[in-house]
C-alpha cells in the first residue's frame, strides 16, 4: 500500500510567477521589472514597515493566537463584529482552513474554470470530487447560470473570485443576486475578493458584505492594495458560527507577530492606498491605451493586472522568452489553463514604459 494517496501523487503544485533573483542569475541582468505576480508597486506601507520593525523586538514571544486587536480592527473598519472576522496565513490560509474544517467524505467542490489556481491546488489536494465549469464563451466571464445548474446533493463548497484572477473579470450585482436565489443554504459559497479595493468603484460590482447570507464566507487580504504579501495576511467575513469553527481549525499562531503588526497599522495607511490607487489609474490607463494602438486583444479589467489573449501558445511563449532576456518579467497563462494568454500587473510609469516599448519591438 502506497505511503501517498494517489490524488496527492497526481496534483501539480502551485508554481508561482519567477522571482528577480533568479532571472538577474539566469540572464546576468542588473535591473528588472516585475510585472507578474499582481504585488503592489509602490512597495509596502510605510505605516505597515514601522510597525513591523517596532514589533521585531518581541519576536521572541508567540505571537496573540486569536489576532484580537488585528480582528477587531478589521470589525470595526468594515462594520461588522469581531466574532465575524477570520484571519490566516494570506486568503490561501483561510482557503485551506475551510476546507479542513467544512469538507466530509461525499461533499464535493465546484469553481469554473480558468480561475485563482491556488484554489485549484488546494481542492486537488483533497480526496473529494472538483468540479470546474466553463467560462462563458470568450468573454473570460464565470458562467453563474452553469455553476448554479451544476450543484447536486453533494454540492457543499462554491468557490467564486470577484474580480476573477487572472482574467480581470467580475459578475455583476444582478448576477450574484440571481446566482443566490438557485444556491440551497446548505451550500457554503466562498467569495474570494483579493482585488476589492480595485474594483469597489464600478457601480456595478457587487460588495459581498453587503449581503446577509448567512453560507457566504468573503476573503480578502493584506497582499495587494496594502503592499504587505511578503508577510502573509488574510481575512475574512462570514457568520459567526462559521467564524468559529474556520478560527478552531487554524494553526495555533497564525498570521506571525511581524504579520498582525503591519496589518494593524496598515489599515490605517489611507493615504498609501490612495496613491496606489492613483498610480493604479493611470498606469491601467497608459497600458490599455498602448494595447489598443497595437490592436491587442486585452480583457478589460478591474484588478490591478490586465490579460492579453494572444491567440496561441507559441506567441506567448516568444514574447515571454524574449521580454525575460530583457528583464521584464510577465505571467504566461498556460498553469492556468490559457496557455494562448498573458498577465500584466499594472507597474510604475517606468515599468510600464518600459514593457510597452520592448512589446513593441517583439510583435
Amino acid at each position: 500500500m502506497p505511503l501517498v494517496p494517489e490524488y496527492i501523487q497526481n496534483l501539480k503544485p502551485y508554481v508561482p510567477g519567477r522571482s528577480i533573483e533568479a532571472i538577474k542569475k539566469e540572464y546576468g541582468l542588473k535591473k528588472i521589472y516585475k510585472l507578474a505576480s499582481n504585488e503592489n508597486p509602490l512597495g509596502p506601507s510605510p505605516k505597515a514597515v514601522d510597525a513591523m520593525i517596532k514589533a521585531m523586538s518581541g519576536i521572541n514571544r508567540y505571537p496573540d493566537m486569536g489576532a484580537l486587536e488585528l480582528r477587531e480592527k478589521l470589525a470595526k473598519k468594515c462594520n461588522v463584529q469581531t466574532e465575524n472576522v477570520a484571519v490566516g496565513n494570506g486568503s490561501e490560509g483561510i482557503l485551506a482552513n475551510i476546507l479542513r474544517c467544512f469538507l466530509c467524505d461525499k461533499d464535493e467542490m465546484l469553481s469554473s474554470e480558468t480561475t485563482f489556481i491556488g484554489f485549484r491546488v488546494l481542492a486537488m489536494g483533497r480526496e473529494n470530487r472538483f468540479i470546474e465549469v466553463p467560462m462563458q464563451g470568450d468573454t473570460y466571464k464565470f458562467d453563474l447560470d452553469a455553476i448554479a445548474d451544476s450543484v447536486n446533493e453533494n454540492t457543499k463548497i462554491i468557490y467564486l473570485c470577484n474580480p476573477n484572477n487572472p482574467t480581470g473579470t467580475i459578475y455583476t450585482k444582478k448576477e450574484f443576486d440571481e446566482f443566490m436565489k438557485r444556491i440551497p443554504e446548505k451550500v457554503l459559497v466562498i467569495i474570494d475578493e483579493a482585488y476589492y479595493e480595485y474594483a469597489k468603484a464600478s457601480d456595478e460590482y457587487p460588495d459581498s458584505l453587503i449581503y446577509k447570507y448567512d453560507n457566504v464566507i468573503t476573503l480578502r487580504t493584506f497582499s495587494k492594495i496594502y503592499g504587505i504579501a511578503g508577510a502573509r495576511v488574510g481575512y475574512g467575513f462570514a457568520h459567526e458560527e462559521l467564524v468559529q469553527n474556520i478560527m478552531k481549525v487554524k494553526l495555533p499562531f497564525e498570521p506571525s507577530n511581524l504579520a498582525q503588526a503591519g496589518a494593524i497599522a496598515a489599515l490605517d495607511d489611507d493615504e498609501f492606498v490612495k496613491k496606489a490607487l492613483d498610480v493604479h489609474k493611470k498606469g491601467y490607463q497608459y497600458l490599455t491605451d498602448e494595447f489598443g494602438k497595437m490592436n491587442l486583444n486585452w480583457i478589460p479589467s478591474y484588478s490591478n493586472f490586465v490579460m492579453i489573449d494572444f491567440g496561441t501558445e507559441e506567441k506567448v511563449n516568444f514574447i515571454n522568452e524574449n521580454l525575460l532576456k530583457e528583464g521584464i518579467i510577465i505571467r504566461p497563462l498556460k498553469p492556468f489553463g490559457l496557455p494562448h494568454c498573458i498577465r500584466i500587473t499594472v507597474g510604475l510609469e517606468e515599468e510600464n514604459a518600459a514593457f510597452i516599448e520592448w512589446l513593441k519591438n517583439l510583435i
